[in-house]
């Protein structure tokens, strides 16, 4: 049902790229500014601006523009099952015929989006503390920062990923600093928008 507050906006970055909540719309009756309305961070809606200015505006060219993070998902699903020693391809099929999922994949919101880098998030969270290696777990606090910054239960990975961590390690370490990116990035852009709006 918010499908379009998300086209709003994202015709909004297309020709104000900086101020992406600045302009007024009505909503529930009334005239209201769509900071006050909007409920997430933006990046779903610069997605949808890009997906639009590469195939149009057209229902079909959104929706499918909609379908590349809803197939990240049943992949880092894949991926995480086998990591996991679970069943990857029944993961992928519960996922993809899952009800609320085949609902949510198919609209212009931000929840497909989140979904996807949130599990691969977690994916190379993991992969980077098994293998200890640096870049898997940048990547890791780039997907949450990214994750974060298209809805905001995003963060709840970083309390989630430190305690996986914690039990894997049992004591802080060096991938700690790897949490900080999510942090940073959600507070620069409330500093942002609290400056804009």
């Amino acid at each position: 049902i918010d499908d379009p507050l998300f086209i709003l906006s994202a015709r909004q970055i297309q020709s104000h790229p900086f101020d992406f909540y600045g302009f007024n719309v009505n909503w529930d009756g009334r005239e209201a500014p769509m900071a006050t309305l909007a409920p997430n961070p933006p990046l779903a809606a610069y997605y949808l601006a890009l997906v639009a200015s590469l195939f149009g505006w057209s229902e079909i060219a959104l929706h499918a523009g909609f379908l590349l993070p809803a197939l990240a998902v049943v992949l880092g699903t894949y991926q995480l099952a086998r990591r996991f020693g679970a069943n990857p391809v029944a993961a992928a099929l519960v996922t993809i015929t899952a009800p609320v999922f085949v609902v949510t994949s198919t609209s212009v919101m931000c929840d497909t989006m989140m979904l996807a880098l949130w599990v691969w998030s977690v994916f190379f969270w993991v992969e980077g503390l098994a293998q200890q290696t640096a870049w898997r777990l940048a990547v890791a606090g780039i997907l949450m920062a990214a994750c974060s910054l298209t809805k905001y239960f995003g963060m709840s990975l970083v309390p989630l990923l430190l305690m996986y961590a914690l039990l894997e390690r049992r004591k802080v370490g060096g991938w700690a600093v790897y949490l900080l990116l999510p942090v940073l990035a959600l507070l620069s852009y409330q500093w942002m928008a609290h400056q804009l709006y």
